[in-house]
């Protein structure tokens, strides 16, 4: 039998996380640990959790660094072979875990990684799972994924944190989520991890995510702070770009793409912000890349002229031009991020 630790970080969920611990106490196949990383809560999250579940939780409490470092912190705590992660407004359908054994217990040593499908609670337009609206609705109830990363660029990703299953060493190899990106952490996570373990994965919806529309998270930074957004990307992306794995491979001109329209969306928020010395500064940086200034210049009038027809010449804000892997299909109709990590630390 595989030995688990459940790791939920968290800031100011103090009615949530219990609902979340109690999925993971009422699994069929109990883990071995279940690990709470309060980041710097000022609701008195880490005494409910304290007061309601006593030593059946070991609880960890750290000034607020955001919950990459939160899951870290959780990691590095963590006693089990495997590593089970989940958000503290979620929840896992009591069969999570058991399937997800069985999986690799039926698919072999090659697997290090085990997601499931997903489904949403609070938004009644989203009726459908993770799999379904990333086109991975798949016939065989256990399988695998030869090559994540072609979901991962493509923006189609049916890999949620929330979901994960993975092995304890492979993400201290890692040295697990970035602290210094505010989103896409878990996607660069599961792009590093791509090219060290094959993915398997359930076909069944064995997690419940939080989608009340009342609720904040960094979906908003995409609205109100472009320009961290953009920023973040193209560190992300040039950081992409530096991993020996990518250079040469078949994956380094698709990455490349993704940093170049990054940089033409951010050089179109800030011609709408009317800060053009800094969108030189993007038009520069394209201009390093192989794009002529005549070019660029071309090719912002194309794109404005084309988000125009698209969309009767409404106006937009400028993060919503975002293109970046997961943004339609991890949050349809508004640009997405990960649906686990908040700029203050935890979920």
């Amino acid at each position: 039998m595989l030995r688990v630790s459940a790791v939920i970080p968290t800031y100011n969920r103090r009615e949530q996380v219990i609902k979340a611990i109690e999925s993971v106490l009422a699994q069929t196949v109990p883990v071995d640990e279940i690990i709470v990383v309060d980041d710097g809560s000022t609701d008195g999250t880490a005494d409910t959790v304290r007061n309601r579940f006593g030593t059946r939780v070991r609880l960890f409490t750290q000034k607020n660094t955001g919950v990459s470092a939160a899951r870290n912190r959780g990691i590095g705590e963590a006693q089990a072979e495997w590593i089970a992660f989940l958000d503290s407004d979620d929840v896992w359908f009591p069969t999570k875990i058991e399937r997800q054994f069985e999986a690799l217990a039926l698919l072999g040593e090659r697997f290090s990684l085990c997601y499931t499908d997903c489904v949403y609670e609070g938004d009644p337009a989203r009726q459908r799972s993770i799999f379904e609206e990333t086109g991975f609705a798949h016939a065989l109830k256990f399988g695998s994924v030869e090559e994540p990363l072609d979901y991962i660029l493509a923006g189609r990703e049916p890999f949620w944190t929330q979901s994960l299953l993975v092995r304890r060493s492979l993400l201290q190899d890692l040295h697990g989520f970035d602290e210094s990106l505010v989103v896409r952490e878990d996607t660069d996570l599961l792009f590093r991890l791509s090219f060290r373990t094959a993915f398997s994965f359930v076909a069944e919806p064995l997690v419940r995510i939080d989608r009340a529309r009342s609720r904040e998270g960094l979906c908003n930074l995409y609205f109100t702070e472009g320009d961290r957004i953009y920023n973040v990307l193209k560190r992300l992306y040039t950081k992409w770009l530096a991993l020996p794995e990518v250079v040469g491979s078949k994956y380094e001109k698709r990455v490349k793409e993704l940093l170049r329209d990054v940089y033409y969306s951010s050089a179109e928020s800030k011609i709408r912000g009317m800060r053009l010395d800094a969108a030189l500064g993007d038009v520069r940086k394209l201009n390093r890349v192989g794009d002529s200034y005549a070019s660029v210049f071309a090719t912002l009038l194309r794109r404005k002229i084309g988000k125009l027809r698209r969309f009767g010449g409404g106006a937009r804000t400028g993060e919503d031009s975002l293109s970046a892997p997961g943004h339609a299909s991890r949050n349809s109709g508004r640009p997405a991020v990960d649906r686990s990590p908040r700029s203050n630390g935890g979920s």
